[in-house]
């Protein structure tokens, strides 16, 4: 058997796979957070460690299994999200998450020093204050720095906890902008720039590869006794999971909103915005990154209801009435009423949230989406309504899949997993083309001149404000 864990920005999921493809088990937990606000995320080590072992052995006892009877562990996980441990691997800092932002001035110090050279290499379009390399830097200059620290990412700090080497796989590094996409190793550009050694970052493998335990383990079996596949980013993950190719992209409805795509053979130019990657099984991928999806969702959630329901939150979106001045939202501003431009009854503030990250979607694929159709995942991919606003707001059939990221993790460790065509997807919601008018016209008073939010007032008091 195989047991394929996402390690996601919400939410820790794991599930148990036979060899062929069939799952057995399924268990996750909340991923359990320090800090968690618009500009700061962090994490710490013991708990997710804790949660992890308590998520794999909620697993094996709801499938009434034993350890003895896995073979691989697959890991999937959010990208830029790590700690520092000493040369033992013992703990030092927290975890800092990919929506940690307070590494400002190291991006834009980062971008002066390595200069266009950065996109070719990295496939990022910029140095971001979110990216692992800046926050690197941040932590050189805000903490007591030795050469002898590791710099372990979130999966690879739990397969050591699994009795594995320091590791990553290439396909989630390429995301740090530590990587060369050029050359498929660590970038010495980027190293030199941080003043740091490879030996820190990890040996980086291929993602699929079988990584054999040697150390001390908390499953109660031999480390000996099962290997480690490193599967990969959780984008990448969930295509290969639902069946991605070229002319179908995927949208997760995650903590962030990402439109994925495979790209072709040849690495770029892409639009600016975008990043670009190793694809798997040969080739790259192009991914746009939308920060705030779900976390503004359930923020909004909370601000105007006092508790968080997504289910019930799209029940009171889907009551507003049209209008033509309604509330508008913006998910960039989300932490403050401001968020809302514009005054409206509390179904009008409800539907605004969820227009209003299809419209930043939008604007962000800025015609990257082909023609074809959209696959959604994540658990934002479970509000009906919310999905058939997709639909609408991109005027393209959209499929909600069967299969996750753990299905691609699964994949990426010898299951047998069957690309998920759209015939075998729970649900079609195909486009309204009655309101494309109608939205357009939304949209475009959305990106009108006036500021994102800046100073609006909603005129609604939030229960969750109070």
């Amino acid at each position: 058997m195989i047991a394929a864990v996402d390690l996601g920005s919400t939410n820790l999921k794991a599930a148990l796979f036979r060899v062929d493809g069939s799952r057995l088990a399924e268990a996750s937990s909340p991923l359990p957070y320090l800090v968690h606000t618009n500009g700061r995320s962090e994490l710490d080590p013991t708990a997710v460690e804790d949660c992890f072992f308590e998520v794999l052995g909620s697993l094996i006892s709801n499938a009434s299994v034993r350890w003895e009877d896995v073979r691989r562990v697959a890991l999937t996980s959010q990208a830029q999200t790590f700690c520092l441990c000493d040369e033992t691997g013992r703990v030092i800092s927290p975890f800092f998450g990919w929506e940690d932002t307070r590494a400002v001035e190291e991006a834009s110090l980062l971008q002066r020093s390595l200069g266009a050279e950065f996109h070719r290499e990295s496939g990022w379009p910029k140095v971001g204050p979110g990216l692992m390399v800046a926050k690197i830097l941040w932590l050189r200059n805000n903490s007591d720095w030795s050469e002898s620290h590791q710099i372990v990412s979130l999966p690879s700090f739990l397969a050591m906890r699994l009795g594995g080497p320091h590791v990553t796989d290439r396909n989630l590094s390429a995301m740090s902008g530590l990587y060369s996409l050029t050359n498929s190793s660590w970038s010495l550009p980027a190293l030199e720039a941080l003043r740091i050694h490879e030996h820190q970052l990890g040996k980086l493998v291929d993602p699929g590869q079988t990584i054999c335990c040697t150390g001390s383990t908390r499953l109660g079996a031999s480390a000996s006794d099962f290997g480690i596949v490193m599967a990969g980013n959780d984008h990448t993950a969930g295509a290969l999971g639902c069946g991605c190719h070229q002319g179908r992209s995927i949208l997760t409805l995650g903590t962030a909103g990402v439109i994925y795509r495979q790209a072709g053979g040849m690495p770029g130019p892409f639009p600016e915005g975008g990043l670009w990657g190793p694809f798997p099984s040969g080739g790259y991928y192009e991914l746009l990154c939308l920060n705030h999806a779900c976390s503004a969702l359930d923020w909004a959630d909370k601000f105007l209801s006092g508790t968080v329901d997504s289910q019930r939150f799209a029940g009171v979106a889907a009551g507003a009435e049209f209008r033509e001045d309604s509330p508008l939202f913006y998910p960039s501003q989300w932490g403050t009423s401001a968020a809302w431009l514009g005054e409206g009854n509390i179904n009008e503030l409800a539907f605004a949230v969820f227009e209003g990250i299809a419209f930043a979607l939008r604007n962000m694929a800025n015609g990257m989406l082909a023609d074809g159709e959209i696959v959604v995942l994540g658990g934002g991919s479970r509000l009906d309504f919310w999905v058939q606003l997709m639909a609408d707001t991109f005027q393209m059939p959209v499929f909600r899949s069967k299969r996750d990221g753990l299905d691609g993790a699964a994949k990426l460790a010898g299951c047998k997993i069957p690309d998920d065509g759209a015939g075998d997807s729970v649900r079609h919601f195909p486009p309204n083309r009655a309101l494309a008018g109608r939205i357009d016209q939304r949209f475009a008073r959305w990106n009108s001149p006036n500021p994102a939010g800046a100073g609006a007032k909603s005129g609604f008091v939030g229960k969750g404000s109070r």
